[in-house]
């Protein structure tokens, strides 16, 4: 796909003066497609949201704010004006192609589809406007809003190609030096974000302190964040407490929120729940909805206030319907266990759903395993897939793992590559399972010493089936040493195979003298696990008196859990048990029953046995016809 520059330079020629920042942005979007496509992308993301808030106001009469344009196009009554089905394709385009990808390729050919996309949706904007119809100011929102002192013309007032962020910047600088404090704090803003200046924190902490010292919440606020990161003044959780409290204190939504948050977390002041609860209340009664949010936690997790998953559910609802992701996410949670909430799969896909289209990557992983398993939606493996990778992109190391698991299964050379691919991303992010996998897959791919090394790094942090796995691959290689100290580890896990392999060794001597007694403490712990052959083993322990003394019955309780369980060699010796009364009351016809379960399976002492019993007529009637077909059976 090429970009149509002809068709650009006359749609950009096209859009009036009084829209210059929508050229701007557009111009953006093609001059970065190829060289820096996330960028293009984002330059994209601004021209959407400049033309959908522009329209809501005017159409709407209504200020804009905040609200994700994913909101604005959820109301009924603007998309009954406008029809946004163009507007829908490309904020799904781009939202979903804005990843942490490093394969600029694919990027490329992403931003010059959204490219041609935003160029038709420009096109039918631009043909739609009145003459001399202005951008709102609504519109600006995702480039930067300022506020503008009341003693000059308001933004909406301006016309945008002559009165720029420069020219805005030398009205405010004459303002502040007057001592206005509106000015003051709207010139460190532009300071702050670098609009019409050159971003300085050093300067905008000057111009917001001075307009704070005026009990300009705004700039008490903005002057607290500066505190908060370090930027233009050292860093200071105390201060920036005190600037968000005045700030707070006076109203400022964004202040209550930020001050329920170091109380929330002990920064700046000691860790108090029942503070956070209050100021994130404040916030929350004003319709901030990141304190919504937080607020349901503190209700979710009963912190400073009393435990309610409803009033958790209450406010996480608030929220998530004015377009916060993480709201949405949360109350697709509470939806998924029921809290708060009648349980529904299908709420809970719904609002995981909301969140991952804003790319909210726990939401995206969610959602994948509701596709997965079909819960709330139609079971779709590609659908599962796509989220996965979505979220894998942006990092989260679950969905990388599981990425991996799916690609390993699968039985083809560029599979098992993208299989390592994202188990090592998994890996580097401490999954300690990733490791594991990726050693089973090398140990597939008889890459033996890769599939070590990944053994090892998950051995060391106590994944047992790994440090099992170290132990087999030493023992193959007469590395008798290792595969005891791996045994070992695995073992004090529980691993019950590694318990029943450690069994054997101390039983056969295999690299150190016999030691029955480990052996027969080795084999307990895999047997009472339902290890099949350590029951049969350990069965034999007491039968044979191997450095214990000898127990018949306690021989006959283990070696009968392996026998009932298609061991054959543990029927035979059942059988023998009950032939001979020993631990078990002479019982021939018990015996012929396990004679025969484990002749069936091709044990030839038992065929003998069971031909025996037959020629007797022991525990069966005497048949020389039955006789002679099992001991024959036993000589082949």
């Amino acid at each position: 796909m090429t970009i149509n520059r002809d068709r650009l330079s006359e749609l950009c020629n096209t859009i009036p003066n009084t829209h210059y920042p929508l050229t701007e942005a557009l111009q953006g979007v093609a001059r970065y497609a190829i060289t820096n496509p996330k960028r293009s992308l984002q330059k994209a993301k601004i021209a959407l949201g400049m033309i959908v808030r522009d329209l809501y106001e005017k159409d709407m009469d209504k200020k804009v704010g905040q609200i994700d344009i994913r909101t604005l196009l959820n109301n009924k009554n603007f998309i009954a004006k406008i029809h946004p089905r163009r507007m829908y394709l490309l904020m799904n385009l781009i939202s979903k192609m804005t990843t942490n990808s490093s394969n600029t390729i694919v990027d490329s050919k992403a931003a010059k589809m959204v490219l041609d996309y935003l160029t038709d949706l420009c096109e039918w904007y631009i043909n739609n406007l009145e003459q001399g119809e202005k951008l709102a100011s609504s519109a600006l929102y995702d480039i930067g809003e300022v506020v503008v002192p009341s003693k000059h013309k308001k933004m909406t007032d301006w016309d945008f190609a002559a009165d720029d962020f420069e020219a805005a910047a030398e009205w405010f600088l004459l303002a502040a030096s007057e001592g206005n404090r509106s000015a003051q704090y709207n010139l460190g803003v532009l300071y702050n974000h670098g609009r019409g200046v050159k971003k300085d924190f050093l300067e905008a902490a000057k111009w917001y302190e001075l307009a704070a010292e005026q009990q300009d919440a705004n700039a008490q606020y903005a002057l607290g964040i500066l505190y908060q990161l370090g930027q233009g003044v050292a860093q200071n959780d105390e201060k920036a407490a005190e600037l968000y409290k005045l700030a707070a204190e006076a109203g400022n939504a964004d202040a209550q929120y930020n001050l329920g948050s170091l109380y929330n977390q002990g920064k700046g002041f000691t860790q108090n729940f029942t503070e956070a609860a209050k100021w994130y209340t404040l916030a929350a009664n004003q319709g901030n909805t990141s304190a919504q949010n937080n607020l349901g936690f503190l209700y979710h997790n009963g912190q400073g206030v009393q435990l309610s998953y409803e009033e958790a559910a209450k406010l996480f609802s608030d929220a998530a319907h004015a377009g916060d992701a993480s709201a949405q996410y949360n109350l697709g949670y509470l939806y998924n266990k029921g809290r708060g909430v009648p349980q529904s799969d299908k709420e809970a896909a719904k609002w995981f759903l909301s969140a991952a289209i804003q790319g909210h990557t726990n939401a995206e992983f969610q959602l994948a395993l509701l596709y997965t398993a079909g819960q709330g939606v139609q079971k779709n493996d590609e659908e599962s897939v796509k989220w996965l990778t979505l979220a894998a992109n942006e990092g989260h190391t679950n969905a990388q793992y599981s990425l991996g698991l799916i690609y390993s299964q699968k039985q083809t050379t560029q599979a098992h590559q993208q299989a390592i691919d994202w188990l090592i991303k998994a890996a580097a992010n401490e999954h300690i399972s990733a490791s594991y996998d990726l050693g089973k897959l090398y140990l597939r791919m008889e890459q033996l010493e890769s599939a070590k090394k990944w053994f090892k790094r998950s051995a060391t942090k106590g994944h047992a089936a790994a440090q099992y796995e170290l132990a087999k691959m030493a023992q193959a290689t007469n590395e008798m040493e290792q595969a005891y100290k791996w045994f070992r580890a695995a073992s004090s896990q529980n691993h019950v195979e590694a318990e029943y392999e450690l069994g054997v060794l101390y039983e056969e001597g295999i690299g150190m003298g016999k030691n029955y007694e480990e052996a027969r403490r080795c084999y307990r712990l895999a047997a009472e696990q339902g290890h099949t052959e350590a029951q049969y083993r350990l069965g034999n322990i007491f039968d044979k008196a191997l450095g214990v003394a000898q127990d018949f019955t306690e021989a006959a309780k283990w070696i009968r859990l392996a026998a009932n369980k298609g061991h054959s060699k543990a029927q035979f010796q059942l059988a023998q048990m009950y032939a001979n009364g020993e631990g078990l009351m002479q019982d021939h016809a018990e015996a012929v029953k396990w004679y025969r379960l484990a002749a069936n399976q091709g044990h030839t002492k038992a065929q003998f046995q069971l031909g025996m019993l037959y020629k007797k007529g022991l525990g069966v009637s005497k048949d020389y016809t039955e006789a002679t077909r099992w001991l024959k059976q036993s000589m082949e």
